[in-house]
């Protein structure tokens, strides 16, 4: 039973997921204006469906073992590909007169599925848990500490990705971490 549970969380709390949510949020926070939140949820959303899509046929075409890319080997491919689309959705953004906290962000997964892909040559880290934390170190450093409780969802998560065999504890910690110090170091150098 836990293991469903765990297997839930990890789907609905997966990184895709978290990444959909966050342009609205963060709009919206900062203008208050509707439509252009939902314009640029809409222009994301896209994107993210793109690599959605191509996650899906990689693993119909059984190029990628699982959803997941569980294997490390399949990894560079997955992030390789989750670079290039970044990439375009921040040319979009830019050559679109995007919000600058869209194009922060977005240089921020740029560099973190950057510096992630060199990570896990060495070492696996849970980009699960590294989303969640990004996710809402990002929230509480863009709008307050009101969002604080966002962290929750890290050990939620965390226990997840453990109970689900995709991770161990230190995968998970060096996730949080490495999630926990790129979104730092992208606020001191945009502040």
């Amino acid at each position: 039973m836990s293991k469903e549970i765990a297997k839930i969380i990890s789907t609905v709390l997966s990184p895709l997921v978290v990444l959909s949510v966050l342009p609205f949020l963060l709009l919206y926070k900062s203008s208050s204006n509707i439509q252009i939140s939902i314009f640029w949820e809409a222009i994301s959303l896209i994107f993210l469906g793109t690599f959605s899509l191509f996650v899906i046929a990689a693993v119909k075409l059984k190029y990628f073992s699982n959803l997941d890319v569980s294997n490390r080997r399949q990894r560079p491919a997955l992030f390789s590909a989750g670079l290039f689309v970044t990439a375009m959705y921040i040319i979009a953004v830019y050559f679109l007169n995007g919000p600058k906290i869209l194009m922060i962000a977005t240089f921020g997964i740029i560099l973190g599925l950057w510096i992630a892909e060199i990570i896990n040559n060495k070492i696996k880290v849970s980009i699960h848990v590294a989303a969640i934390t990004g996710f809402a170190s990002f929230l509480v450093l863009a709008h307050g500490f009101q969002y604080t409780f966002a962290y929750l969802l890290v050990p939620l998560v965390a226990w997840a990705r453990i109970k689900t065999r995709n991770h161990s504890l230190s995968q998970t910690i060096a996730g949080a971490v490495f999630a926990l110090l790129l979104t730092l170091v992208i606020y001191i150098i945009f502040k």
